[in-house]
């Protein structure tokens, strides 16, 4: 009787680990189609920044921001920061040296849950676990994941993200953003 339920209980064990693997390696390939699906969304929904230059100088505008740009090095991909409604909420431009969130809408810096959960969770987050990855001698501190919040009268121009350093970290911090610009446009909009 108790081999019969050892056998049982292995054979469960078996099964549960076969399952998990096959389920995680789901899991994987799903994100990498998501992350194929969005670099490919980005490329057919914005204008190059080539373009986007060009038109620049045909009415005059002067490029003042060009060195500055220079700097965050080429551009690896660009994706969609959407409402649940459709509606982009923001683009996120991923560079070689750091990223870039541009709200596309106007959202105040004082509407919750933004400074709470944003910025001294999430963010703050990411800069004390790059803080003890220092300490323990995996990172320099020249390696430290910093952050821009960039406002103008209260209201969210940008933040810049550097030393992210890897796409799953940008894919974590892009979900976060999400959820923070659909709270704050659900707080902003009136009731």
């Amino acid at each position: 009787m108790k081999d019969k339920k050892v056998e049982f209980l292995a054979n469960a064990k078996s099964y549960l680990e076969k399952r998990i693997r096959e389920l995680q390696e789901e899991i994987s390939l799903l994100e990498n189609l998501l992350r194929i699906v969005d670099e490919m969304l980005s490329q057919k929904s914005f204008v190059t920044a080539t373009k986007l230059s060009i038109e620049k100088k045909k009415t005059g505008e002067a490029e003042t921001r060009r060195p500055e740009i220079e700097k965050l090095g080429k551009k690896i991909f660009e994706i969609n920061i959407m409402s649940r409604t459709g509606e982009i909420l923001a683009i996120l431009e991923a560079y070689e040296n750091a990223a870039i969130i541009k709200p596309l809408m106007e959202f105040k810096i004082t509407t919750p849950p933004f400074k709470a959960f944003l910025v001294n969770r999430i963010l703050e987050g990411f800069r004390k676990k790059d803080e003890d990855r220092v300490l323990k001698g995996e990172i320099t501190e020249n390696e430290v994941f910093r952050y821009e919040i960039i406002s103008e009268d209260d209201m969210l121009k940008e933040i810049r993200i550097y030393n992210y350093r890897s796409r799953e970290r940008l894919y974590e911090l892009r979900g976060a953003v999400r959820w923070t610009l659909n709270r704050m446009l659900e707080k902003q909009l009136p009731s």
